[in-house]
């Protein structure tokens, strides 16, 4: 049985919602990509972002604790286990949408991991990826009720791989989709995610 199919609707929403914010997303992903950031460099690493955009950021990783900034000598913040699994995450989403030119073939790196994320909080394609019985394989995949919202059927059969990166993460994390984690960090709900700069 697949192990996504434990995961309600409701928890793979607030999640996403949380994980599709802009700054989170530059900032997992820039340590990751590029080591480290000191606190003076947030500003400057994470241009286009307004302030308010980056505080966010920084408060929402360390709630869920993606980043640790405590032990570096020179206040850098540094990925977490979970930081650096959900930088995996970011990295599968985004390979799948570049492959599919998802949502435009011009999109930009936050954009591409946003609308994927978001693709896969539809009901229809969750429920198609993670009903009962194995995640689809290449050639297997279930028929997508929507197969307007994907871009080609190859999409829809290479869907199961940002999918199972994501819902095994949840299933690693499952306090970033709980009410509660939500309603501490005062993220937006799911239709209010801030685009990207």
């Amino acid at each position: 049985m697949n192990t996504a199919y434990t995961l309600p609707g409701c928890q793979v929403t607030r999640a996403v919602s949380v994980l599709s914010h802009p700054g989170l997303i530059r900032l997992v992903s820039e340590i990751d990509d590029n080591g480290p950031i000191p606190r003076y460099m947030l500003t400057r690493t994470l241009s286009g972002l307004t302030r308010h955009q980056i505080r966010r950021a920084v408060d929402t990783a360390r709630e869920h604790h993606l980043v640790d900034a405590e032990h570096a000598l020179d206040s850098c913040y540094l990925l977490t286990e979970a930081g650096k699994e959900l930088a995996d995450v970011y990295d599968s989403v985004a390979r799948w949408a570049r492959a599919h030119n998802y949502p435009a073939t011009a999109s930009d790196f936050v954009t591409r991991i946003q609308e994927t994320l978001a693709l896969l909080t539809d009901r229809q394609i969750r429920l198609a990826l993670s009903g009962p019985g194995p995640v689809p394989r290449e050639g297997t995949a279930r028929e997508l009720p929507d197969a307007a919202l994907l871009p080609s059927a190859g999409a829809a059969q290479d869907l199961h791989v940002p999918w199972t990166a994501l819902s095994r993460w949840l299933l690693a994390h499952p306090h970033v989709g709980s009410a509660a984690a939500r309603e501490a960090s005062g993220v937006a709900a799911a239709d209010e995610v801030e685009p990207a700069a």
